[in-house]
């Protein structure tokens, strides 16, 4: 693997107030952190079988265990995604699975 390949790992902190003071939901900063990884084909069974469960997963990333963090966010080429599900690869490598951002209260 050549770790040619680059992502931001997202994380969101709350605020200590979830409103602001005119009743309005303040937005959860966010921390960023680019790291190197790798893409890996989603394969075709995993991708229909995503399909009949509404969460399609769209892609997949191997990163090194060290620069995840455990963010739920991810963005690639301008795009935003949730992570889906990790993967311990049993080497110094997790992978994640990224589904569209629109599922990400549904898990």
């Amino acid at each position: 693997m050549e770790w040619l390949d680059e992502l931001t790992l997202i994380a969101e902190t709350t605020a200590e107030n979830r409103v602001n003071k005119n009743g309005f939901a303040v937005k959860p900063e966010e921390s960023t952190r680019t790291v190197f990884c790798n893409k890996k084909s989603v394969g075709y069974s995993e991708y229909f079988k995503s399909q009949q469960t509404g969460k399609l997963v769209e892609a997949k990333y191997e990163v090194h265990k060290a620069d995840y963090g455990g963010e739920d966010v991810v963005e690639v080429n301008g795009r935003r995604y949730f992570v889906l599900k990790t993967y311990d690869t049993g080497t110094d490598t997790i992978e994640l699975t990224l589904t569209d951002l629109r599922h990400r209260n549904e898990v």
